[in-house]
Formats: C-alpha cells, sequence, structure tokens
C-alpha cells in the first residue's frame, strides 16, 4: 500500500542503504554541498509551513528525505527511480506507479535538471496532483555564478546535472499545464568556488600585518567596495538556486443547455377574447 492507495506493481522498501559509489551522493557530503543542503531546508520549510493535506509525495532522492521532516501533511514519502537514502518507493520519475488525482503535494527537489526527460516529470508530478493541490519546484539557477561555473566546466557542476533550467522558463512550463505560479523566489547567494572555514571556539582570528597597519582611508574603501560586492552578489539573479511554489487550477464544469429556437407566429397582435362586457 502506497499513500493510502494499493498499488502492487512498485514495492515499499522499508530500510535502502546509501549508495557510496555516485557522484551526487559525495558531493552532497562535501563542505558546498552541505551548506546548500542547509539553505534548503530553511526555505522548503518556510514553504511546507502553508501546505495541507494527506499525502506529500518528493520525487527524487535529493537531501535523504530531509525535506519532509517539515511537512504539516498526515503522510509523506520519497520516490526515487534507484537506490537512495531515504527513499521509500522505486518508480520511473517519468511513468510514477501512483494514481491520478491522489496527492495533496508533490515536491521536486533538483529533479528536472538530473533527468534526461524533464517535460514528462513535470507532466506526471501535475498528473497525481489533485486539484487545488501544490506542485514545489527547486531548481538551481542557471543565470548566476554556479549557473556559470556548470557552463565554464562543461556541465559538470554540480555532479550528474546535464541541463539548468531557469526560473522563467520554468513559468512557461507551468502554465502549459494549467499550474498557476503562487510564489518565486531565489536563495543561497554563495560564490561556487569559497568554502567556509571553522575555527576552533577560542581561537582568535589571524590578523595580518599589512591590514593592521593600513590607513583609515584605505580601510574604508576596502570596506566600501566589500558592501559593493555584497549588494551586487545578494541580487537575485544571482542567486544559486530558486523555489517555486504552483497550485494545480480547479476548473467547474457548468452544463450549457443548448437555447432552442422559437417558432415564429403566423398571425400576430391577437387579443385573447374576453367577456367583461359581454351583456
Amino acid at each position: 500500500m502506497i499513500l493510502g492507495f494499493r498499488v502492487p506493481v512498485v514495492p515499499l522498501i522499508p530500510q535502502i542503504p546509501t549508495p557510496s559509489n555516485t557522484a551526487e551522493t559525495d558531493w552532497l557530503a562535501s563542505p558546498q554541498g552541505r551548506n546548500l543542503l542547509a539553505a534548503e531546508v530553511l526555505e522548503i520549510r518556510r514553504v511546507l509551513d502553508g501546505v495541507f493535506g494527506d499525502h506529500l509525495v518528493q520525487i527524487g532522492g535529493w537531501g535523504g528525505g530531509v525535506f519532509l521532516k517539515a511537512a504539516r501533511t498526515r503522510r509523506t514519502a520519497v520516490v526515487a527511480d534507484r537506490l537512495a537514502a531515504g527513499a521509500g518507493v522505486l518508480s520511473h520519475l517519468d511513468e510514477l506507479a501512483i494514481p491520478t488525482d491522489s496527492v495533496d503535494a508533490v515536491l521536486l527537489a533538483h529533479v528536472l535538471e538530473f533527468h534526461a526527460d524533464p517535460h514528462t516529470v513535470l507532466r506526471e508530478a501535475e498528473r497525481i496532483l489533485r486539484p487545488d493541490g501544490h506542485l514545489i519546484v527547486v531548481g538551481f539557477n542557471p543565470h548566476g555564478f554556479w549557473g556559470l561555473r556548470h557552463f565554464l566546466s562543461r556541465r559538470r557542476f554540480p555532479p550528474g546535472a546535464h541541463h539548468l533550467i531557469s526560473e522563467r522558463r520554468l513559468r512557461d512550463w507551468l502554465r502549459l499545464l494549467n499550474l498557476s505560479v503562487q510564489d518565486s523566489r531565489f536563495y543561497h547567494f554563495q560564490l561556487p568556488f569559497a568554502r567556509t572555514v571553522r575555527r576552533p571556539a577560542g581561537a582568535p582570528a589571524r590578523v595580518s600585518p599589512r591590514a593592521s597597519s593600513a590607513r583609515p582611508a584605505v580601510r574604508r574603501l576596502r570596506g566600501m567596495s566589500g558592501s559593493i560586492w555584497r549588494r551586487i552578489r545578494s541580487w537575485p539573479p544571482f542567486g544559486a538556486c530558486y523555489i517555486t511554489t504552483s497550485r494545480k487550477e480547479m476548473y467547474t464544469v457548468t452544463p450549457v443547455r443548448p437555447v432552442w429556437q422559437r417558432r415564429r407566429r403566423l398571425v400576430g397582435g391577437l387579443v385573447n377574447p374576453t367577456t367583461r362586457n359581454a351583456a
């Protein structure tokens, strides 16, 4: 039984071992991957606070099911096409073994970039959504610094991402599927080359002799340039990723009865007889 529905073709797997030979899993374990997952947990948790219902399905094993811990729905499941941590259902993503109009919310976390046919995956997500259900799509921004590194590294960053889909292009695909975009925002304004270096607790910060002997004017100039760079880097189109929330439109069918044409009268202007003035 999957999500309250009996689907015998796809077995439910209670525990799945974490693969250790995939480039995607190794990258998520790196400092850049951990920082990105921490930012995505906050963003997805903010979106899931307004999503209610019975069933929430995450398509793809990105994050190992950590995003579903903040869900307010009664039942959650992770559907993946291969063995992944947190996945409970194995199924082809372009042909989901889930009934039509049976899920209240669907989460696509970095699935369209890694799948060979993103259009079909998006149509399958729309198919299993109930009317008035929510579709949450998380993707990499091809126009930011992360997208620039993706193209400079011959489409090998992040590892396994074949094609990055822009937020505007995703909006067009959602409109074609009768999905209205409710909210969309960019996040994670970090450079793809920087790594966070954590100092031990209580260790003093290193101060270079040049910085200590620098003049106040030079330090102010450096502060101004740093603030300008932070403003440029925090501009929304430069965000590493975006999260888009859409809703499936519900159209009510009103039966329209045909208006039959009335037959024309052969004689008009006749007055009904009356006996009021009769003697």
